[in-house]
């Protein structure tokens, strides 16, 4: 039963760590986009920060799961 706990500590504190990260990086690319006069810069921004919505969104699903 230990060893149970002891992965779902595991879990949760992976899930929370790859949402985090993902997050902080979201947020930077959002302020590229905000503040970025290129258009290339903005079109790949916007590409990354939609890839990143994804994951979170898979992340999230994986850690209801649990």
């Amino acid at each position: 039963m230990k060893t149970y706990f002891q992965l779902e500590q595991e879990q949760s504190k992976y899930f929370f760590e790859q949402t985090l990260v993902l997050s902080t990086v979201k947020g930077h690319l959002k302020g590229t986009i905000k503040f970025s006069e290129s258009s290339e810069i903005v079109e790949f921004a916007t590409m990354l920060l939609d890839l990143i919505n994804e994951e979170l969104a898979v992340v999230k699903r994986k850690y209801e799961q649990n």
